[in-house]
């Protein structure tokens, strides 16, 4: 199974995101000029069968898809999922121009330059990206991705228990983007240069993935080990409470003020703890953002037109910490807003849960990125 850098045109696709916490299946199909998102089902993840990114009860997982097939009435078979982690990379890597044949041959040899692990133990794809100087240039910038076939295999294997097909592996970076930049009418999903670059945020269970792009066209991409799970871990331990516990807690009563560290008049003890918690994890994310941010500045300066990060878009489960969001746009100095997938697409009326599905428009958004590739291909 190879990286799924390249996309066909189908008319309907689903979509799955194995996460750490919860497992997402969205299936959307066009219609016209148009997507709309007419199934879909949202399962817990059984604990501790996400590590590192690698599936490592395959068949536990595949009971859980199994479930969400059913529960979600999800007939289609063929999938495009996603892998994440620190044993994904994404580098933009210079090389002196060639035809794409040449450079698949030369990242037999140069590729480990660029891959933190063997390459014999990688998946590896890669895309030419036409920078402003275009093909004038000596020299063309390539995206390599590469993951460890650990983690490809381990999902592969999740599916295919589960009775599914994987088509392509995405990366999980990009569905975000392609999810958040998705216009009806686009005739293909490509990139539009020009525009200002926007920081976007998916802030999931394990990790919180940083995409920087100029419209469509994506200039950076980091992945930092931190996220949902590590605001419920800092309130687990600070209320010397179980991890369960601690997540229902996250979910309903956590919050970082809007006023600063110090607690509003009247805040009970309990409410101070799990505000102390959850905002030294909030701090240690913002300071992996706003480096992520200066770097990206700093390097594409005099490259492109609008250099710099102009604003953030969360999403993913972990954006839905009350107050985070006004907390990143104090911390980065930039406007910072909640994403929301589903506002580009028409909902089928057949779905039960409206209001539901509408409040977990942040959450679907990888796996809206993955059935898009396919329905809308670039």
């Amino acid at each position: 199974m190879a990286l799924g850098l390249f996309s066909r045109r189908q008319s309907s696709m689903v979509g799955v995101d194995i996460g750490t916490s919860r497992i997402k299946l969205v299936e959307l199909a066009k219609r016209g000029e148009s997507v709309e998102l007419v199934r879909m089902a949202v399962e817990l993840t059984p604990p501790d069968t996400i590590r590192d990114g690698v599936v490592v009860d395959p068949e536990l997982v595949a009971e859980v898809l199994a479930n969400g097939l059913k529960s979600g009435h999800i007939k289609g078979r063929q999938v495009v999922a996603a892998i994440a982690g620190q044993g994904v990379v994404v580098r933009h890597v210079r090389f002196p121009r060639m035809p794409e044949a040449e450079l698949r041959e030369a990242l037999k040899w140069e590729g480990e330059k660029y891959i933190p692990f063997p390459l014999d133990e990688a998946v590896v794809d890669f895309e030419i990206m036409d920078g402003p100087e275009g093909a004038e240039s000596q020299e063309m910038e390539v995206m390599l991705v590469a993951a460890q076939r650990r983690i490809v295999d381990s999902h592969v294997r999740a599916l295919e228990l589960a009775g599914l097909k994987p088509i392509a592996i995405d990366v999980q970076p990009f569905t975000v983007l392609r999810a958040l930049t998705y216009h009806p009418g686009d005739s293909a999903m490509g990139r539009a240069n020009g525009s200002a670059a926007t920081a976007y945020l998916d802030i999931g269970a394990g990790t919180t993935d940083i995409v920087i792009a100029e419209g469509q066209r994506l200039r950076f991409t980091r992945i930092i080990p931190s996220g949902g799970n590590s605001f419920t871990r800092a309130i687990a331990e600070r209320l010397n409470i179980g991890f369960e516990e601690a997540e229902r807690i996250k979910i309903h009563e956590a919050e970082l003020w809007e006023e600063g560290p110090e607690p509003p008049e009247g805040t009970s003890e309990r409410a101070r703890m799990i505000h102390e918690a959850v905002l030294e994890v909030a701090q240690d994310i913002a300071t992996d953002v706003r480096r992520s941010l200066d770097y990206h500045d700093l390097q594409l300066q005099g490259r492109f037109e609008n250099a710099g990060v102009t604003k953030v878009i969360m999403t993913g489960g972990g954006s839905a910490l009350r107050g985070f969001g006004k907390f990143l746009e104090s911390e980065l100095g930039l406007p910072t807003t909640t994403g929301d997938p589903l506002s580009e697409l028409a909902v089928s009326p057949r779905l039960p849960g409206q209001e539901d599905i509408l409040r977990l428009g942040p959450m679907l958004a990888v796996g809206i990125g993955l059935a898009l590739r396919e329905v809308v291909p670039s």
